[in-house]
């Protein structure tokens, strides 16, 4: 039986693994972060001849550089990488088919050349930089190899993308200290308003709590809660802060129309083959990002072969290989077994971006499980918290 299988639409790429921080929340192996390999531009050039003459594409996709720091390889290396896929798009398919770059950065290597590189491709390459907000909150987190404070190198990478008129994304983490200073956080990123293109932020500890039903899960839920309520009335109230995604991207799932609402459904957001993430040495997982070997080291022998996650080698073998492979297969039911478990118990299950089927896997040591205290504050508490907004607000509260 075949599994249905979406067009490719993000690539994400691992030009290096290596970093020049030290972040205390990243999840690669220090030893993958201290390696300095990356992808040669033939391996680039490898990569997207089999893309671009599969089966899988439709009329574009975006490529994204993602995990380690990409910045460490200079501007050069993506103006010859970017150069090389657009020009296969267009020996291939031409033109038409739409082929849109990104890259995601701590910032702390902007300079002058790379804001001539964005320049130069601004109508095909953006990027995005991870900043946590304020100075003492970012620094708590993320320092460089000799646990120093990285945030004035952050933020002059940002201001001189500003200054020179570049737009650019941010990417903000939120540990438990900083759900105590919404105004702080917000108001750190209001100075960058008009350079901003869109702004998200992620949570990072709610991954160590222990008890989906313990006294500390309902602590986090309470604390996350009313930082997100404050966001909801700082936004709400004042035109001075950026708009947030994850508000977006909830009232995106909610008022969707019902002919296209499986396409923000658990399901459709991890559909094989609608990202693929390809590492340096070519390895190539899909489903959603963050399924790399690295980042799957503590499952890496959970189909016995030591390979974790990871459905083949772009370099050594093509594409349909990995589509109609055994091990696609079992990984496609595993998940299956996973979104159908929720979809029986949780009322939620509607409003889920899915995501949690490993977190699961890790907890209860099966797919066949449900409630995990991230999906109760990703998924429960966000959608408690904005819809308790809504009511208020429509009320005249």
């Amino acid at each position: 039986m075949s599994i249905s299988l979406a067009p490719i639409e993000m690539v994400v790429l691992q030009g290096t693994s290596f970093c020049n921080l030290n972040c205390s929340y990243c999840y690669l192996s220090e030893a993958s972060r201290q390696t300095k390999s990356s992808m040669g531009i033939p391996t680039v050039q490898a990569i997207f001849e089999s893309l671009l003459r599969s089966n899988f594409v439709n009329a574009g996709f975006r490529v994204s550089w993602h995990s380690g720091e990409p910045l460490v390889l200079p501007p050069s290396y993506y103006r010859e990488a970017i150069d090389t896929v657009l020009a296969i798009r267009d020996r291939i398919h031409g033109d038409r088919f739409h082929i849109q770059f990104d890259i995601q950065t701590n910032g702390t290597l902007i300079d002058r050349a790379w804001c001539e590189l964005l320049k130069e491709y601004r109508d095909v390459f953006t990027i995005g930089v991870s900043c946590d907000g304020p100075a003492f909150l970012h620094d708590r987190h993320r320092v460089n190899w000799a646990g120093k404070p990285t945030h004035a190198k952050t933020r002059a990478g940002m201001d001189q993308l500003a200054d020179a008129g570049i737009p650019f994304d941010v990417t903000a983490v939120v540990s438990r200290d900083g759900l105590d200073h919404p105004d702080e956080f917000l108001e750190f990123f209001s100075g960058y308003k008009g350079s901003i293109r869109e702004f998200h932020f992620n949570l990072h500890d709610e991954f160590f709590i222990a008890d989906a039903n313990g006294a500390e899960l309902v602590v986090y839920r309470e604390k996350y809660q009313k930082f997100l309520g404050a966001l909801l009335e700082l936004t709400g109230h004042s035109t001075a802060y950026p708009g947030l995604r994850n508000f977006s991207q909830f009232f995106n799932r909610l008022f969707a129309p019902e002919g296209s609402r499986p396409d923000y459904d658990a399901r459709s957001m991890c559909l094989p083959f609608r990202t693929l993430s390809i590492e340096a040495n070519g390895d190539v997982t899909t489903f959603y990002a963050g399924l790399t070997l690295d980042e799957c080291r503590d499952l890496k022998d959970v189909y016995g072969d030591g390979k974790g996650f990871v459905i083949g080698n772009i370099l050594q073998e093509d594409l349909s290989a990995m589509a109609g492979s055994a091990k696609l297969r079992r990984i496609a039911d595993d998940f299956e077994t996973s979104h159908a478990a929720c979809e029986r118990s949780c009322q939620y299950f509607d409003l889920c971006s899915g995501g949690y089927n490993l977190i699961k896997y890790r907890r209860f040591g099966t797919f066949d499980a449900t409630e995990t205290p991230e999906c109760a504050i990703h998924v429960k508490a966000t959608a408690d918290t904005m819809l308790a907004h809504i009511n208020a607000h429509a009320r005249g509260r």
